[in-house]
């Protein structure tokens, strides 16, 4: 495990000690905006392909075996200190337990959903833990926690709109999302799907808070005002959002939120959900989303891509300049690319520890 003693922090002149923190340790502490001993550093899915050969792990059935991805996953801070790892390794896993076509990907890219179904009571979910996928996950969870207790252990969950994106399809998504906003039925019609994916998150939600996980990572990817309208996330997706938010904390684990695109428009609406922390990527400006979300820690914002032909110094300067400008964690903008090499995340890491050792 990579660890940094910090001996001491100052706030408003006052020398306050912080003692060494685990990894686990840290990131909760973050989440709860306590004092951490490092500025943390948290990975979404690593699903390198570096880490896959190196394990010997087969494609695709690491993604229905909890062993290969484990052992997949736990690379990432056991070889970088990384403070998390993260099961599972896309976000497809609710859907396929709804009976929806999978399509595997390769070694280098995630799976993703085919089909959709025409009505709400199409979706058949009685048996969703017993699918591969959700037993693979929550099986990885377990044995995430025996092995590697100082880890944060993150589930990955679609939030209720990208959930939704999948089972209605996401140009009927895009359409339902302008038409409720314009006539009650239609509202109606958003709020039946609304319920069916609510209900299969809140079920995946418990299987992953009971099997130990420590945390949640909850992507709501087709909430983005890229796709939809601001005002459609402000009446229905951030309450959504916050209604499985509060589900998980009745749970016992906090949550992340995180959202792609340019969500400045909605960044005091994410932050309103009761979320933890925030999560935006590389479109939106740390120094505003920082101000936006009032007292709510926000992470991320470094270019993705770095982690794949980025260059030393260009790492450093964009880990450096989130963290000046107020992010409580450094954080990849999105996932972590399957082509990331292990080199680079041990320079990202460093350039964090580096900047708390200056400034902390």
């Amino acid at each position: 495990m990579f660890h940094v003693t910090l001996l001491s922090h100052r706030n408003n002149g006052v020398e306050k000690m912080v003692n060494e923190m685990t990894s686990k340790e840290r990131v909760l502490a973050m989440l709860g905006r306590k004092p951490v001993d490092r500025i943390p550093v948290i990975s979404g899915v690593a699903m390198l392909k570096e880490y896959v050969e190196k394990t010997g792990a087969v494609w695709p059935d690491y993604h229905s075996n909890a062993e290969m991805m484990v052992n997949i996953a736990s690379c990432a801070p056991m070889e970088t200190g990384i403070d998390n790892l993260v099961v599972a390794f896309g976000m497809f896993v609710e859907s396929a337990a709804t009976g929806l076509d999978v399509k595997m990907g390769r070694v280098d890219i995630h799976p993703s959903v085919r089909g959709s179904f025409k009505k709400p009571e199409d979706v058949k979910y009685n048996n969703f833990l017993e699918n591969k996928f959700v037993r693979t996950t929550v099986d990885a969870i377990k044995l995430a926690k025996e092995r590697y207790p100082d880890v944060a252990t993150y589930a990955l969950i679609e939030a209720p709109i990208t959930l939704l994106g999948d089972l209605m399809g996401a140009e009927n998504l895009a359409m339902l999302s302008y038409r409720c906003l314009q006539k009650e039925k239609h509202m109606e019609k958003m709020q039946d799907w609304l319920s069916v994916s609510l209900e299969i998150s809140k079920i995946y939600a418990e299987a992953c808070a009971q099997a130990g996980a420590d945390i949640f990572y909850c992507s709501d990817a087709s909430a983005s005002p890229n796709l939809l309208m601001p005002e459609f996330y402000y009446k229905v997706a951030g309450p959504s959002e916050k209604e499985l938010g509060d589900f998980i904390h009745e749970n016992g684990c906090p949550w992340e939120l995180h959202i792609c695109g340019n969500t400045t428009s909605i960044i005091d609406g994410m932050a309103a959900t009761g979320a933890d922390c925030l999560s935006i990527d590389q479109t939106v400006e740390m120094s505003d989303a920082t101000k936006l979300a009032g007292d709510v820690p926000v992470v991320g914002n470094v270019t993705p891509l770095l982690m794949v032909d980025g260059t030393e110094e260009q790492i450093i300067t964009e880990v450096r300049k989130a963290l000046d400008s107020g992010a409580k964690a450094s954080k990849l903008g999105c996932g972590t690319p399957p082509l990331s090499t292990s080199d680079r995340l041990k320079t990202w890491v460093k350039a964090a520890v580096d900047w708390s050792t200056e400034n902390m």
